[in-house]
């Protein structure tokens, strides 16, 4: 099957679970929004100078401690998110690291999306109108016959569903787009959503101009 009709639709501020995993996205504002913080985090917030940074940092603090507070039925002010020194997203509960849990996080300029699971987990959205980008840096994203294998990628959703399932595939095993790479992730298929490495499971899910994909580790190679 190609295109992406028949997705998964994921609706704005409405979770879902897939493959164990809790999903929210909901659309970026133009202000700051109000979160519930812990000391740690608001001690970042007060270190951060920059207006848009600001704004983006709480969107996505905002998504994944609803997500966490849900899951773990803990009010907001007792749940923090804050960076390894990786930069990788980690859950404290009462100024201690909750290490059962992981949480990920993607932002675009139109939306932030964040994923809770038991499981290592990464999570991207990429911006429909973001997709034409994959054909100008094509040599660094697909390996030969890649493009071929997922029917050609006609149309800007689809090209977004690559991006993210490779984004999603990199943060899962905590690589990057430069190191080890998007090439590293090989999409054998768009819809249903495949990957080579079979140590994860993929799902693509749609939103308005929007596509998301998750990527868990698959529990049936643990």
């Amino acid at each position: 099957m190609h295109g992406t009709e028949g997705m998964l639709i994921l609706t704005p501020h409405q979770s879902v679970e897939v493959f164990g995993a809790v999903v929210l996205a909901e659309p970026r504002v133009d202000h700051e929004i109000s979160v519930e913080l812990g000391p740690s985090e608001q001690r970042i917030l007060n270190e951060m100078p920059w207006p848009h940074r600001r704004r983006e940092w709480l969107s996505g603090r905002h998504v994944a401690k609803t997500l966490l507070s849900n899951v773990l039925e803990l009010p907001m002010s007792r749940i923090q998110v804050l960076p390894a020194e990786s930069g990788a997203p980690l859950v404290f509960v009462d100024e201690a690291r909750i290490s059962d849990w992981v949480v990920n996080l993607s932002h675009t300029t139109q939306w932030v999306a964040a994923a809770v699971s038991r499981r290592a987990v990464g999570i991207d959205v990429c911006d429909v109108v973001d997709g034409q980008r994959i054909d100008r840096i094509a040599s660094r994203v697909f390996s030969p016959g890649e493009v071929e294998a997922c029917g050609g990628l006609p149309t800007f959703e689809e090209k977004a569903a690559v991006w993210a399932m490779k984004e999603a595939g990199l943060k899962l095993r905590i690589g990057g787009v430069f190191q080890p790479g998007a090439r590293s992730i090989r999409v054998l298929s768009v819809n249903p959503p495949v990957v080579a490495d079979q140590s994860m499971q993929m799902s693509v899910m749609r939103l308005p101009d929007a596509m998301v994909a998750l990527a868990v580790e698959n529990v049936e190679l643990i």
